[in-house]
């Protein structure tokens, strides 16, 4: 007849019986969609029923509910006199820790937000997993990271009819056995994203099909291979994604990845694959008469595939069918090698075409932004290569839009790169110049660091940049400023200098502006040279690199 008061426990006091539950229930739910209910002695003022509610040992707790995931559970006394959840939605069942050994523990890896279960009358444990969709994402510092985060959006649970899973667990405590394809599939996804592939392959016949999938079990495996997560190119993964192929080449399902691609990958690293985890030669010749072996297949598309993958599965399939037949030998086909990438020797001469009026309107247009550093160490180039290695992805990585000024200086010498223990700027920036997406695209620009790259000693005598603007707080620089008087556009006096020394030394020998140029670099090597065994080098960086 007690009135029922809902308990905070958010709030809890470290080491009661409301702390242990709201940690325990936490892993299922955010505690915000928790509500605990609890007996206050009838006629009670709201404060005294509060107080009377939060007993240290749980005793007035009479009802935990979970309304999103359409849980409730009742808490009552077991035999031992502790207090228990009972599930109102499964008969005689309870949370419980007893059954929690080591075998068990190895079961639930992988499984963070589950809820142990037992059966009052046999012991029989079971498994309550959320249907939350977990997410797996890219951790740079930890490649092969197993950490899920969990997306708990309800837009997700209201599309399907059970928002959570029951996994019995078997008497040996060896494994879990799911009683649905949905549920099979979801088992799936958890043990492939904690990378337990040698589970996945065990797991594969479980969620065979031959029919089309419901929402919820295609919504599942399409997350499998989400962008989303960190996508997973370990060659027991390809393995294991080929097997789900494998168990539904009959379904009509679209698989979430590309089969001849990885086949291709399997194929690759065939070498690198476990044991368990391995196709059989019949799954592999199922498997490879749906990929795509020819070019002239209506399904290739080359922004899709590439030859390499798809000459790949051609020659293995011709080398299974070989084996098949008891040949020794198999012919296989040798793609044409594409055609050679010279960067190392590229150049272009578009610093020969600019006159004073087309040098003019292109200064006007030039805005970069840099940040002047002395010197580039070694975590600050891996940085710089890593972002030039995803730059399809970062438009804003050119040299038209900073790369030019980091570039400049790493050739010229006011910026150094400690490698190791010497100097590697000139060895760095030629490096690094073919890595930018715009590179070999012809403009002023790219053709002064192609020419330094070719002509590495060349860089040391041209001018140095130096930032000479008044105001300059802000890391843009541009090519012409308006009312300049030649101190607040660096940029546009550096390009300007740099051409027309470029320019003079392009003049037959003997001329007599060829010459005073010379004069002024051999000088201008002389004091750089000096001033860096006298104080030490300047420096410079990119994007604030």
């Amino acid at each position: 007849d007690a009135e029922l008061v809902l308990v905070d426990l958010l709030h809890a006091p470290p080491e009661s019986f409301l702390f242990s539950l709201a940690s325990v229930l936490a892993r299922v739910e955010q505690l915000a969609h928790v509500l605990a209910w609890a007996r206050a002695p009838a006629g009670a003022a709201d404060d005294e029923a509060v107080a009377a509610a939060c007993k240290p040992d749980g005793s007035s707790l009479a009802l935990v509910q979970c309304p999103r995931l359409k849980l409730s559970f009742e808490a009552r006394r077991g035999p031992s006199g502790d207090v228990r959840l009972y599930s109102l939605d499964h008969a005689d069942i309870f949370v419980t820790n007893g059954g929690r050994f080591a075998s068990t523990a190895r079961l639930l890896e992988g499984i963070p937000h589950s809820l142990l279960l037992e059966h009052a009358s046999n012991g029989e444990l079971q498994v309550m997993v959320p249907a939350f969709l977990p997410v797996r994402p890219l951790i740079a510092t930890y490649p092969f990271s197993t950490e899920l985060v969990l997306d708990r959006g309800e837009k997700w649970l209201e599309e399907i009819d059970n928002p959570y899973y029951v996994y019995k667990i078997h008497v040996s405590l060896s494994f879990l056995s799911a009683s649905t394809l949905a549920s099979a599939l979801y088992l799936l996804l958890l043990r492939f994203l904690h990378r337990d592939y040698a589970a996945v392959v065990a797991l594969v016949d479980t969620v065979s099909s031959d029919t089309a999938l419901s929402k919820e079990e295609k919504t599942i495996l399409q997350h499998m291979h989400s962008t989303r997560h960190d996508i997973d190119h370990h060659p027991d993964a390809h393995a294991c994604r080929l097997k789900i192929s494998f168990v539904m080449l009959d379904a009509p399902v679209e698989l979430p990845w590309t089969l001849t691609v990885e086949m291709a990958h399997y194929v690759n690293k065939l070498s690198q694959v476990t044991a368990n985890c391995r196709l059989s030669a019949e799954e592999e010749l199922a498997l490879l008469n749906r990929c795509v072996v020819d070019a002239a297949d209506p399904r290739y598309e080359r922004e899709r595939l590439k030859v390499h993958e798809v000459v790949l599965c051609k020659n293995r399939r011709s080398q299974l069918r070989a084996e098949a037949a008891g040949l020794r030998s198999c012919v296989v086909e040798v793609p044409s090698a594409p055609a050679p990438n010279r960067w190392i020797e590229h150049w272009d001469d578009t610093v020969r075409q600019f006159d004073s009026s087309k040098l003019n309107r292109f200064l006007e247009e030039l805005s970069m932004r840099y940040t002047p550093q002395r010197t580039l160490m070694l975590d600050q180039i891996i940085n710089i290569v890593m972002s030039l290695n995803q730059a399809r992805n970062v438009p804003n990585l050119t040299v038209e839009q900073g790369g030019f000024l980091m570039l400049y200086t790493l050739f010229q010498g006011s910026t150094t790169a400690r490698v190791v223990d010497e100097n590697s700027s000139v060895s760095l920036a030629t490096m690094l110049l073919p890595l930018f997406p715009d590179a070999h695209e012809p403009g002023l620009l790219n053709s002064i660091l192609h020419t330094l790259a070719r002509k590495p000693l060349l860089g040391p005598l041209l001018p140095e940049f130096v930032d000479t603007r008044k105001h300059n707080r802000r890391e843009v620089f541009v090519g012409i400023a308006p009312g300049d008087d030649g101190t607040e556009a660096p940029l546009g006096t550096l390009i300007k200098n740099v051409l027309h020394e470029l320019l003079a030394l392009s003049r037959p020998a003997g001329d007599p502006l060829r010459s005073t140029v010379q004069r002024r670099m051999l000088q201008r090597r002389v004091d750089a040279v000096t001033k860096a065994r006298m104080f030490g080098f300047g420096g410079g960086g990119w994007g604030g690199w």
